[in-house]
């Protein structure tokens, strides 16, 4: 295993784009199997796979989306620390990409949210996917925004710091010109009104005729 990743960083290097995937994929398959290796090196072999997503060759791109996603089904929370970039490059592709990496983007950020630190996603999410210039991308951070807070559960979130955030920003979706987006932003107001202390910081966010 050792051996194969050298070798896959090593055509990852290549200016080869048929190369580059061939690495993508022996990664791929090194972390379904042979995580181990991995982790020790994981924020360069990250970093690596994280810089191929813009690739202009579409396989290249969705080859390294896929290998991101990988990584979060079999190395979890320690995947932590290297979320923040990932969402933020992720996100992007799900604009003007061809339809099945925009897809493969979507797919990978599900992946993430069901095995990452809630918290981690959650902010890496606001930081880069509420304010985007793209209904897609909106839509998209809209959704797993709605399905953290289902999973932490609103009397949780509640306590922390991350609750003011949260709640301006579920006002803001619900008031988006997606219609998909609004109904997320929606959903999210609805569940944040059962709670004192989530209803006490809509209030406080959101204009009184708008909530």
């Amino acid at each position: 295993p050792q051996q194969s990743l050298l070798q896959a960083l090593s055509l990852l290097g290549s200016d080869d784009w048929e190369k580059k995937e061939k690495g993508l994929v022996s990664i791929k398959h090194l972390a379904g199997s042979h995580s181990e290796v991995l982790l020790p090196r994981r924020h360069d072999i990250c970093l690596a796979v994280i810089s191929e997503v813009t690739n202009l060759r579409s396989k290249v791109s969705y080859s390294a989306i896929v290998t991101l996603g990988e990584f979060f089904a079999t190395l979890k929370k320690d995947m932590d620390s290297e979320v923040d970039e990932v969402v933020r490059v992720i996100l992007r592709m799900l604009c003007n990409s061809p339809e099945f990496v925009e897809k493969a983007a979507s797919r990978t950020l599900g992946i993430m949210v069901e095995n990452v630190t809630p918290a981690r996603a959650m902010t890496a999410l606001l930081d880069s996917g509420v304010k985007s210039r793209h209904a897609q991308v909106r839509k998209c951070a809209a959704e797993l925004l709605l399905s953290l807070l289902e999973k932490i559960g609103v009397t949780e979130l509640a306590g922390t710091a991350r609750a003011g955030r949260l709640a301006h920003a579920a006002g803001t979706l619900a008031q988006d010109c997606h219609k998909d987006t609004r109904h997320y932003g929606q959903q999210m107001v609805k569940m944040l009104m059962n709670h004192q202390k989530c209803k006490m910081l809509l209030e406080r966010s959101i204009p009184a005729h708008d909530l």
